[in-house]
Parts: structure tokens; C-alpha cells; sequence
């Protein structure tokens, strides 16, 4: 088990630190967009439409991260009053309904991500910027994190998890 969760965090490691990479464009293209704006009244051509492929890449490829540091919302009292076997099933049963849902999402993804290559894909707007890279990454994230969820579905049977360490949020 260590090997897979040594695997998985690497990997989400290096797709969340890509994340951030996208989030610092984020900050730093539109805070020069906004002032090259007030200073001259017409944007930096481009900045607008990367800036919406990076909060897709924001988002999709820091989702493993985010579940590697247990930072999605969780809603959890029921699990919270269980223990033992029943907190192990009841964790796999809903790391297994995460794993599905992502799944169902990833799939069409995929296929949008297959045909948006095959037809190099791009979006016109001050400039023309190519998206299809983003569906890639979109399907990829997606995939992804189902995997890793599996995972976790699979850990969960074999370990409890109930007295998960407390986080700044939790005090």
C-alpha cells in the first residue's frame, strides 16, 4: 500500500504544484492586465482568455492535491460516530461513490478531449488561443483523481481512518 501512496503523492504533488503555476498567471497576469488597463485603457491581448483555461487548470489539476491534504469539503457525522468496521465500510462505500462520479465525468471528458485534439481546438477572442491543450488536462485531472479515490476506497477497508489528525480548520 505505501508504494501506491507514495506514487499518488508524487503525482499529485507535481499536478498540484502545475496548479499553482496556472494560479501565479492568475494573480499576476490579470493584476498587470488591470494596470496596463487603467494606464493605457486597453488590456493585454490574451491575458482575458488565459486566464479562464487557468482557472480550468487550477482546478482539475489541483483536485488530487487537494484530496492527497483532505481539503475538499466533507460533510461527515456519520462517519464521525462510527468506528472500527463500520467506519471502514462506510468510508470505502463513499470514496467508491466519489471514484464513480468522477468516472462518469471523466468519460465524456475524455472523448471531448480526443476530438478537441484531433481538430486543434482554439477560442477566439482579442487573440486566437488554443484550448485543447486544457481538455487534455481537464480529462487527465479528472482520471486522475477517480484513480486516486479508488485508491483511497481500497485503503479505507483496510485501515481506519476515524481519528484523522486535526487540521487548522477542525479547531
Amino acid at each position: 500500500m505505501m508504494p501506491i501512496k507514495s506514487a499518488l503523492r508524487v503525482v499529485s504533488n507535481l499536478l498540484g504544484a502545475v496548479a499553482m503555476l496556472f494560479l501565479a498567471f492568475l494573480m499576476f497576469g490579470i493584476t498587470a492586465d488591470v494596470i496596463v488597463r487603467a494606464l493605457t485603457g486597453s488590456p493585454i491581448s490574451g491575458v482575458f482568455e488565459m486566464s479562464e483555461l487557468s482557472l480550468v487548470m487550477v482546478v482539475f489539476l489541483g483536485a488530487m492535491w487537494a484530496q492527497d491534504d483532505r481539503a475538499h469539503i466533507r460533510v461527515n457525522i456519520v462517519s464521525s460516530l462510527l468506528s472500527g468496521w463500520p467506519h471502514r465500510a462506510a468510508m470505502a462505500l463513499a470514496w467508491g461513490g466519489g471514484t464513480l462520479a468522477l468516472a462518469m465525468l471523466a468519460w465524456p471528458a475524455t472523448q471531448e478531449a480526443i476530438y478537441s485534439v484531433s481538430i486543434r481546438e482554439f477560442r477566439w477572442g482579442y487573440v486566437q488561443v488554443p484550448i485543447w491543450w486544457t481538455k487534455v488536462g481537464l480529462a487527465l485531472g479528472l482520471w486522475l483523481a477517480a484513480i486516486q479515490m479508488a485508491c483511497h476506497a481500497v485503503f479505507a477497508l483496510f485501515a481506519d481512518e476515524a481519528k484523522e489528525p486535526k487540521t487548522a480548520s477542525d479547531a
